[in-house]
């Protein structure tokens, strides 16, 4: 486990967080913890191109994610000013409680979700993504729920499964697409460093093979 977590942390630490540049300022935030589903490298191309083909569609033309950057985010534990290590520790605890089977991850139906409106010298930020099937991924982010609740973290009971392509102006309403659709065969607890464009994964757990 421990060789696996290094290498995943080479892999995402330094890299361009979402793939939009650095803004001017950090949030007044800047320390993010989630849960999230993240594509293998197997599955990165299909996933591009799906990208590219919608983005042209819809004629995205904001900040596009860089593919391995790619998940599905599935509790949010918190916000924070300086990262307090228990919040790690019961985040941790909360994920190695889970025992599920790999499951498919599919994806029928693209959209925008509001997001950031404009402002003052701001353009809006809408969030544009793919929408998943409930299904396993839900049951997932419930059973994280439940976990996060024992050990005092606030859980989110509104989860809206989807991966986000890009971020721009416009506002595009739902549409169906091909299903596409990837294998969840782990999911991560994240410490996103926001503003510094960086990913530190503290743990991780398998899903068990069928």
């Amino acid at each position: 486990m421990g060789a696996f977590l290094g290498e995943r942390t080479r892999m995402y630490q330094g890299e361009f967080d979402f793939g939009i540049p650095e803004p001017p300022w950090r949030p007044k935030r800047p320390e993010r913890v989630f849960y999230g589903l993240f594509l293998q490298q197997k599955d990165y191309s299909r996933f591009a191109d799906c990208q590219s083909q919608l983005c042209g569609q819809c004629e995205i033309t904001g900040s596009r994610l860089l593919y391995h950057r790619f998940h599905v985010s599935l509790q949010h534990v918190g916000d924070y000013k300086r990262l307090p290590e228990k919040i790690i520790f019961a985040a941790a605890r909360s994920g190695r409680r889970i025992a599920m089977s790999e499951f498919d991850v599919t994806f029928r139906h693209f959209r925008s979700f509001p997001g950031r409106p404009a402002t003052r010298g701001r353009p809006a930020k809408h969030p544009f993504v793919l929408l998943a099937d409930d299904g396993p991924v839900c049951e997932l982010s419930r059973k994280l729920g439940a976990e996060m609740s024992r050990e005092g973290l606030k859980a989110s009971d509104g989860f809206v499964p989807h991966l986000t392509l890009a971020y721009d102006q416009k506002l595009i309403p739902q549409q169906p697409i091909g299903p596409i659709s990837f294998v969840a065969r782990e999911f991560v607890l994240v410490h996103s460093l926001r503003g510094l464009k960086k990913y530190v994964f503290p743990d991780c757990w398998p899903l068990s093979a069928m």
